[in-house]
């Protein structure tokens, strides 16, 4: 039977910590079996040799990777995480897939491969990329991590960009409208995580429900329970008296909250972009919406060209608003927030833009 030597281990990090007078930190030998060979374990061939990603499937498992435990000689509890990286590029640069797992089951989740390979610029949705998948074993700080072996598949991604949400219900006096566009949900960030949040002013006893597709009740979520969504669920609501609420929805785990917004509300009269599409010398002007005076919308705000920009209160630089998100810093995005001071880099188009003045989240979808 393989059996780790703990004992050897032990003393040599006791001689390593006892020798270390210099600036080096105490090095751990990977750890081996009695034969003194190096722990391994296999990362079992995956169902299938290549994927296409599908944003309307984000929330989906595509595959369950499966391996054996680490014969590390001890009982060990162990936790797995994939990483991926370019082909070939032998993990030099990698990602790591945000779930992890104890067990040698391990599910690989659409939005979550989509992210990571994203991350490492493989993002082009006309593209069938190689990637290399392999499991790292992890037990504690104490004892090194293991990976697998590497297993290779193609992978077309799809854009990185979030799949949009739309309110359904009396909820904004929406009417139950299924094809009302300005009736989109806000978000952190455009990673599509499928997690969702709107603060703002509600009437007792409205109700509402959530679609994927404006004018399509096919993809839905709704009332299963306090708390949990269920996609043929009745309507939610929760609004006890009229004011702010704010809602969050967590589509991938089906749950949601209502909750009274008691945060600070300031009043605005109008609030525009200003850029240089325009020489920083105008402003162009979004719209405050009938339903909630701290929403403003614009459906066709046209960005003539390449630049920065902000937004500013009452075309005035008294108060003014722009980018701390990351996202906003170094690429074109659409779900995120303007809570910073930073100019905001915007390719030139024709995009839908919704802005909320409480929480500073903003919708900005290029047409």
């Amino acid at each position: 039977m393989k059996k780790f030597n703990i004992l050897l281990l032990f003393v040599t990090g006791l001689l390593a910590f006892s020798a270390c007078t210099d600036s080096m930190d105490p090095v751990i030998n990977p750890m081996k079996n009695s034969e003194n060979k190096a722990i391994s374990f296999v990362l079992n061939t995956p169902s299938n040799s290549s994927y296409t990603l599908i944003a309307e499937n984000a929330n989906s498992i595509i595959d369950i990777f499966t391996c054996e435990q680490p014969n590390y000689g001890f009982p060990a509890a162990v936790t797995y995480t994939v990483q991926i990286c370019k082909g070939n590029n032998e993990f030099k640069d990698f990602q790591a897939l945000a779930t992890k797992v104890q067990g040698e089951k391990i599910p690989i989740k659409t939005f979550e491969l989509n992210d990571a390979m994203n991350a490492l610029k493989m993002s082009n949705s006309k593209v069938a990329y190689t990637v290399d998948f392999r499991l790292k074993a992890f037990i504690n700080d104490s004892v090194p991590a293991l990976y697998s072996n590497t297993v290779s598949m193609t992978v077309t991604p799809y854009s990185g960009a979030r799949t949009p949400m739309y309110f359904v219900g009396n909820i904004f006096n929406n009417g139950w409208n299924n094809n009302d566009l300005t009736m989109s949900i806000f978000a952190d960030s455009d990673m599509n995580d499928m997690l969702y949040t709107y603060t703002g002013y509600v009437k007792s006893g409205s109700e509402f429900k959530i679609i994927q597709n404006p004018g399509d009740w096919s993809t839905q979520w709704g009332y299963g329970s306090d708390g949990v969504l269920s996609t043929n669920g009745s309507n939610i609501g929760g609004f006890t008296a009229d004011g702010y609420y704010t809602m969050t929805l967590d589509l991938n785990n089906n749950k949601y909250t209502v909750t009274p917004y008691t945060g600070a509300v300031t009043e605005y009269n109008q609030i525009s972009f200003i850029g240089a599409f325009n020489g920083w010398a105008g402003d162009l002007d979004l719209t405050q919406s009938s339903f909630d005076k701290h929403i403003w919308i614009n459906s066709n705000t046209v960005i003539p060209s390449d630049g920065e920009l902000k937004l500013r209160v009452n075309h005035d630089w008294g108060t003014s608003f722009g980018g701390s998100n990351g996202l906003w810093k170094e690429k074109q995005g659409q779900f995120a927030k303007f809570d910073g001071g930073d100019n905001v880099k915007v390719k030139a188009g024709t995009y839908f833009v919704k802005f909320n003045d409480i929480t500073k989240h903003i919708i900005m979808i290029a047409k």
